[in-house]
C-alpha cells in the first residue's frame, strides 16, 4: 500500500501543511517596496527601491515631494479594527508619515503588536481552542473506553 495514502500518514501531512503554511504569510512588507532589507528594529525595512507604480495617489504624492523614504516601519492602528498602518520614516529631517489603506493619516495612534486580532478577538480564540481540544480529548477518551472493543 501507498505510503501517503495510509490513514495515520494523511494526518500528519495534514497537521504539517496546517502548521507550515500559515507562517508563509506572515509578512508585512509592503507591496510598493521592491527592494529592502530588515532593520534591527522588528517591522521595519530599509527602503533601496520602490515601485510607484504601485502607489496611491496619496503616496505617490509624498514620494514626489519628498522622495523615498529611509525606512518604512509597520503597525496596526490601536482600535478594534486595527487596520494596518505602514509609517514612512525620513531622518533628514526627521520626519513620520503614516499611511492607512494608502491615504496620508495626520495623526493615529498605533500599536506595536502586529497581530490583526483586537484583545477580544485573541481571547476568544484562545477559549475557542481550549473548548476544543477538551472536546476532541474527550472525544478520543470515549472512544478507546467506550465504544472500542
Amino acid at each position: 500500500m501507498n505510503p501517503f495514502l495510509n490513514f495515520k500518514s494523511f494526518w500528519v501531512y495534514a497537521l504539517l501543511v496546517t502548521l507550515l503554511v500559515p507562517s508563509l504569510a506572515c509578512t508585512y512588507k509592503p507591496a510598493y517596496l521592491q527592494k529592502g532589507k530588515t532593520a534591527e528594529v522588528s517591522e521595519r525595512w530599509r527602503v533601496e527601491r520602490i515601485n510607484p507604480s504601485t502607489l496611491s495617489p496619496e503616496e505617490k504624492s509624498v514620494f514626489e515631494t519628498l522622495g523615498p523614504p529611509q525606512y518604512i516601519r509597520f503597525f496596526r492602528k490601536l482600535s478594534l479594527d486595527r487596520d494596518r498602518v505602514y509609517a514612512w520614516v525620513y531622518t533628514d529631517p526627521v520626519r513620520f508619515i503614516s499611511f492607512i489603506d494608502g491615504k496620508k493619516i495626520d495623526y493615529v495612534v498605533v500599536d506595536d503588536d502586529p497581530s490583526p486580532f483586537n484583545e477580544y478577538q485573541r481571547k476568544t480564540m484562545f477559549w475557542a481552542g481550549i473548548t476544543t481540544i477538551a472536546a476532541v480529548g474527550l472525544g478520543v477518551l470515549y472512544y478507546y473506553f467506550f465504544v472500542r472493543e
